[in-house]
């Protein structure tokens, strides 16, 4: 997110940029004269591949993080040892400066593996023979930032949900105010060696942001429904087993601290005070997109599950719920023959559930999509031969595989 708008403000002043990423095809559609190379950043751990990467740059600038690890992809391995080897191969390469981009909370406080793996960073950085600055933003929210999707989602439930009294501070910075800040900082060599925090003008709390959120998507106040801290904590471990979440054990324990800093350093070291909330966002209305957005947030997986749940409770109580004689005798309606009853049987259950276990799990969704819809499909047209009278059954059981189609046809669409 910080990295894309870094990149589009450097190429539209002229900059000769190479993009370190990890899909250099999507991001060469956009950028044709940017030099893209492919790194992998959870394996690029030796300086002296880095190195010949670096030779000639004069500005490095690091906006390489993650949230919450997933899949390998850890906090020391990607913020800590990745990041450290980077920088020892720019001072090797008299890179001229390094911009770090750490967060808020990359302390002698920090106590979650997020801020400790930044910070060792940080530190690490701060002891070479290079000029650099570090910059550690607040929470950033703008065009395509995920954590202020998550809040407005949240913002427009009917009750919204507060850790504790929700008074909790955080000081988010717009996008484009960070973004000239590390434009300033490329331009003028002044700024160096210094650790600054990138916030916004002013302080808000957690029940003021919803509130405002809500008023600005919906028009009305929000009406909130507060969580035992203790609680939220269990269900953010619960919804990180689940998905690529950014609720996690480890934010909700940031969020209960705050996330506040002085804006003073920052305006004294780029001569521009940033915009609050208030300003950048409350008084901007939002566009359709923004609500339906925020609207279909929790509602698409919420979707997703429930399907899930539908296909593997269907293979279940084929397999052992339903009276075997009678599936038997509808087998034997549709030309089955009496020997492959029980495989058919047996195996059209294991398949319904296999789809929904794969569903469930986000096991490569889109083919399991993709096989969801053939399977309906063929269902429907050998019912439709063979068993013709369901399509006039009162309860609906094969018209209901024409909104199955069009909503799995739709999380397919959505699926990114």
């Amino acid at each position: 997110f910080i990295g894309r708008h870094v990149l589009q403000t450097c190429v539209e002043r002229g900059h000769q940029v190479t993009a370190c990423v990890r899909d250099p095809k999507e991001l060469q559609r956009y950028y044709p004269s940017v030099r893209i190379l492919q790194c992998d950043f959870s394996k690029d751990h030796d300086k002296k591949s880095w190195q010949p990467l670096v030779s000639g740059i004069d500005v490095v600038i690091n906006a390489l993080g993650i949230f919450r690890e997933l899949r390998g992809n850890t906090f020391e391995s990607l913020h800590t040892t990745t990041v450290c080897t980077l920088f020892k191969a720019c001072e090797m390469a008299n890179v001229g400066k390094i911009i770090q981009i750490s967060a808020l909370g990359a302390d002698n406080n920090a106590f979650t593996n997020y801020h400790l793996s930044k910070k060792a960073a940080d530190d690490y950085l701060s002891q070479l023979n290079i000029d650099w600055v570090i910059l550690q933003p607040s929470i950033v929210y703008g065009p395509g930032a995920k954590s202020m999707r998550l809040f407005q989602a949240l913002a427009t439930l009917p009750f919204t949900p507060l850790v504790d009294s929700g008074d909790q501070k955080i000081q988010p910075i717009h996008i484009d105010d960070l973004t000239k800040a590390i434009m300033a900082t490329i331009d003028d060599n002044s700024i160096h060696h210094q650790r600054i925090a990138a916030v916004g003008a002013e302080p808000i709390t957690m029940k003021t942001l919803f509130n405002g959120l809500k008023q600005r998507l919906d028009g009305t106040p929000a009406r909130f429904i507060k969580i035992p801290g203790r609680l939220v904590t269990s269900a953010a471990q619960l919804a990180g087993l689940l998905s690529n979440c950014l609720i996690t054990a480890d934010a909700v324990k940031m969020l209960r601290l705050g996330n506040t800093a002085s804006v003073q350093p920052f305006i004294t070291a780029f001569a521009f005070k940033p915009r609050s909330v208030q300003q950048a966002l409350f008084r901007n209305p939002p566009l359709q997109s923004e609500k339906l957005d925020a609207k279909l947030y929790f509602l698409v997986p919420l979707l997703k599950y429930s399907l899930a749940l539908l296909w593997i409770s269907t293979g279940l109580i084929s397999m052992f719920g339903y009276p075997t004689v009678s599936s038997y005798a509808m087998l034997q309606q549709v030309g089955i023959p009496t020997y492959l009853m029980p495989i058919t049987l047996y195996g059209a259950s294991l398949l319904d559930i296999a789809l929904g276990v794969a569903m469930f799990i986000s096991y490569q969704l889109r083919l399991v999509l993709l096989a969801q819809i053939l399977t309906i499909i063929t269902y429907s047209i050998i019912i439709s031969f063979g068993l013709p009278e369901l399509w006039l059954h009162p309860f609906g059981p094969v018209t209901k595989n024409i909104p199955l189609l069009v909503v799995t046809w739709m999380l397919l669409r959505l699926d990114r």
